[in-house]
């Protein structure tokens, strides 16, 4: 522990067992974070009567909304029944269960899917900007709904809940200090109960009470220490987070008894290209999920040179699913000059480019030798797997993947990605009940603190999987009830 740190504990502490304090409140809530759970939180709180301190490390509020996109889904809504589409709410955790794998907590699951229509109407009613000629639709990015069930803002940006939610809070901004620049260190404790944060500013270091803290900090996906202690296998898989994505809610929750869940579990999306050797985080514009969308006749192989999916699947779960059990979460990508002959473009966008900037991640050789070589892929296992896709080709047969190759192996040169999982969102993270009050390892609520959003690991609603929408929609539901119980508790603190 360095010194830093032993001084933020042992300040905590200290202030945690003085008396004096147990009457003097800043504000009745504090939320930390600011994302869409946090904004749903705070909104919800200020809305129910409550002051709140709202507390951003960052210089600007928004938190991950800045580079998501902004799809929400809902089941029984009025735009689905306008439209005549019928679904419902055991239809739609069908879906969510399907797609997550049967591991999410279901009393969580089926919370979200009861709430998130009266949420979605509630935007709408109150005058949000959405697209009506594209929702409700099925969202080819992830696995797909069985119905229309998916909504998005206009423009499609998650940060249009967060700015209409801002916009909302306008009548109580006497009840509200926005605190940016502000780095949440630690909660405190006193009798029992959580009853403020801890804070470094250019202020300094001082401590915030409130009757009640909501943690509403988002994921760690770029904390690499937290990801290779909880998450071994993933311990090269790679991140289009943002920087402040550092889990610090995690592990503040824990630090005060909160039980952390599923923290083994990262559903790494397909896929990135990696710049260099331990160069973890990437762009959207370094993904390669265009290889997978509608390009056809490349093959993916692992380290050992071995095919392991059909990369045709217009599914999006097996593919990712199969790809989080190869090595180092890494295949590659193979293809030849025939292959862009026949799709009248290269798979990924910039191509050539990148060949010339990016030597790394994507490869051109003359023969397939040297191209596996160039990879360090054994070639006689790579050339029987070309060898197996050209004699079904040929033959018209669907291979042991259940694809049917559209086209073979016809001619050099030959081409090569290097491609890894890449974190869009992690699972992992401080478990609540359906109230979202934060429970510790006996399943026991720890008063006065609640989480939201990201900070909760979005296995407790989707289980392990990427379901569209939901790294949008239970946010900003969940966020809302955060808020609201948070200050239903703090009314009962004298």
């Amino acid at each position: 522990m360095t010194i830093k740190r032993l001084f933020f504990v042992v300040f905590a502490g200290l202030l945690a067992l003085a008396p004096c304090f147990a009457r003097n409140y800043d504000a009745d809530i504090i939320v930390v974070g600011s994302g869409l759970g946090g904004h749903a939180a705070t909104y919800s709180a200020l809305e129910n009567g409550a002051t709140v301190i709202w507390v951003e490390k960052n210089p600007v509020l928004g938190g991950s909304t800045a580079i998501a996109t902004g799809t929400f889904p809902a089941a029984g809504t009025t735009m689905q029944k306008e439209r005549g589409i019928e679904d419902s709410n055991e239809l739609f955790i069908q879906d969510l269960n399907r797609i997550g794998h049967n591991k999410a907590d279901q009393n969580i699951l089926r919370a979200f899917v009861e709430k998130a229509t009266s949420v979605w109407e509630w935007f709408v009613k109150g005058g949000f900007q959405v697209d009506t000629k594209r929702g409700p639709f099925i969202d080819p990015v992830h696995s797909a709904y069985s119905v229309p069930r998916t909504y998005v803002p206009s423009p499609n940006k998650s940060s249009m809940y967060t700015d209409f939610l801002y916009a909302k809070m306008e009548p109580f901004k006497s009840k509200l200090t926005i605190r940016l620049n502000t780095k949440a260190e630690s909660l405190v404790v006193e009798k029992g109960r959580v009853s403020g944060v801890l804070v470094v500013s250019d202020q300094g270091t001082e401590v915030l009470r409130a009757k009640a803290v909501i943690l509403a900090t988002g994921g760690y996906g770029s904390n690499r220490d937290m990801i290779k202690r909880y998450s071994p296998k993933y311990s090269e898989v790679m991140t289009v987070t943002l920087p402040f994505a550092t889990g610090d809610g995690h592990r503040m929750a824990a630090a005060v008894g909160a039980d952390l869940v599923n923290m083994d579990y990262i559903c790494a999306y397909f896929g990135g290209m990696p710049k260099a050797p331990g160069q973890y985080a990437i762009g959207f514009g370094d993904l390669t999920s265009g290889a997978a969308d509608g390009w056809k006749g490349e093959i993916w192989v692992n380290q050992r040179g071995e095919r392991f999916i059909n990369e045709d699947d217009g599914d999006e779960d097996p593919r990712e699913m199969a790809l989080n059990e190869q090595p180092d979460l890494e295949n590659f990508i193979i293809f030849d000059q025939g292959m862009v002959d026949f799709n009248k473009r290269f798979p990924i966008g910039g191509f050539e480019k990148r060949l010339e900037e990016n030597g790394y991640a994507v490869k051109k050789a003359d023969t397939i030798e040297e191209l596996c070589k160039a990879f360090g892929l054994p070639v006689a296992q790579v050339k029987r797997e070309i060898a197996a896709v050209n004699g079904d080709h040929s033959a018209g047969k669907t291979d042991r993947f259940g694809k049917k190759p559209a086209i073979g192996f016809t001619k050099g040169p030959y081409y090569g990605i290097l491609n890894r999982g890449t974190i869009f969102m992690t699972q992992g993270g401080i478990r609540t009940d359906i109230g979202m009050r934060v429970l510790d390892k006996n399943g026991r609520w720890i008063p006065g603190l609640y989480a939201a959003g990201e900070a909760q690991g979005t296995s407790q609603w989707g289980g392990l999987g990427m379901a569209g929408g939901t790294g949008n929609a239970p946010p900003l539901v969940f966020g809302m009830e955060a808020g609201k119980n948070a200050v239903n508790e703090a009314k009962l603190i004298k």
